[in-house]
């Protein structure tokens, strides 16, 4: 096709699928970059069938809140841990019960893994250096 065009002009020519009247029994919240560091958006996707519900033009708990009191029927909400979906819910879905998606429980246990290896990271040499010394000389 032959057509140049940045991510960010692709983002703009995207229209928002028709929302549902009732939300997905199980709804996936995320936000997303239009315009990294700029301009953040919310995506909603119902998780069973692994397809798009809406966008929302922002990542305000307030227009969060408005569309699940627009569209009710959520049970499950699968989030980050942001307190701006939270606070939402709990205004707009107290029944709901919210889960941490898989992408970020991942995140967060990778990011705890590094964490603790980068605190005990001279324990193996400490630790050789222990046996080392517990050796007679002539072993050596």
């Amino acid at each position: 096709m032959h057509l140049v065009a940045g991510r960010t002009r692709l983002l703009e020519l995207l229209h928002p699928p028709t929302a549902p009247e009732q939300s997905p029994r199980v709804l996936g919240v995320d936000e997303f970059a239009f315009r990294k560091g700029r301009t953040y958006g919310t995506l909603l996707v119902d998780v069973k069938a692994g397809r798009v519900v809406d966008v929302l033009r922002d990542r305000t708990s307030e227009t969060f809140a408005i569309w699940l009191r627009e569209h009710p029927g959520a049970e499950i909400l699968c989030r980050n841990r942001a307190t701006t979906y939270t606070r939402a819910i709990k205004e707009a879905a107290p029944d709901a019960v919210e889960v941490a998606d898989r992408w970020h429980l991942l995140q967060n246990l990778a990011a705890a893994v590094a964490k603790t290896c980068h605190q005990h990271r001279t324990c193996p040499r400490k630790r050789a250096d222990e046996e080392t010394a517990a050796y007679p000389k002539r072993l050596r």
